[in-house]
Order: C-alpha cells, then sequence, then structure tokens
C-alpha cells in the first residue's frame, strides 16, 4: 500500500511539471499574437470605422504580406493615425471577416 502511494505521488509530481511549461507556452503564444501584425498605413476613414494597411504576413491566419481593408472594433483607435505610420495591430475573425480590436505605433 504504501508503494502505491509514493507512485501516485510521483505521477502527480510528474504531471503538474508539465503542465506548467505547457500553460506558460499557451500564453507566450498568446502575448506574441496580441500585437503580431505590423504594417503601415495607407488609409484611414473614421467615419466608416475602416482602416487600410500595407500589412507583413499575418502567420495566424496565413496572409501573405498584402495591402488590406480592416474593420476596426472601436473607431477612436484611427484617431491620429495617418498615412505611412508605421503601426502592430492585433486582428481577429468574426463572422463578417476581419477586425481590428487594438492598435499601437511602431517604433
Amino acid at each position: 500500500m504504501f508503494r502505491r502511494g509514493v507512485l501516485v505521488a510521483i505521477v502527480a509530481a510528474a504531471t503538474s511539471a508539465f503542465a506548467v511549461p505547457a500553460l506558460a507556452w499557451d500564453a507566450r503564444l498568446s502575448v506574441e499574437r496580441v500585437l503580431a501584425a505590423a504594417g503601415h498605413v495607407v488609409n484611414v476613414d473614421i467615419d466608416a470605422s475602416k482602416i487600410t494597411i500595407e500589412h507583413k504576413p499575418v502567420t495566424h491566419f496565413y496572409m501573405e504580406s498584402m495591402t488590406m481593408i480592416f474593420r476596426v472594433k472601436d473607431p477612436t483607435m484611427l484617431t491620429g493615425l495617418t498615412p505611412g505610420d508605421k503601426i502592430r495591430f492585433k486582428v481577429e475573425r468574426d463572422n463578417e471577416g476581419f477586425v481590428i480590436t487594438r492598435i499601437e505605433n511602431a517604433i
């Protein structure tokens, strides 16, 4: 009976040791994807809540480099952006296509 208790403790410790790195990897991956998309502003249309971006590949959506018009979740994100600005952005997919949920200037 004692051996079985020791074995259970060893298995539990080994399982928890592997769970922590997996969770850390998932967190790191999601952080990398937050502003993984980069490009520069081509046009801003605040009234239509859209922005045209010439962007680098967006790997998590299997998009190659291209110029594309995106909807933005919140039109106030477009305030202060002008054509030529270098940006990083978070893009998500919803039922209507792609939508930008966060934008920041890239340095």
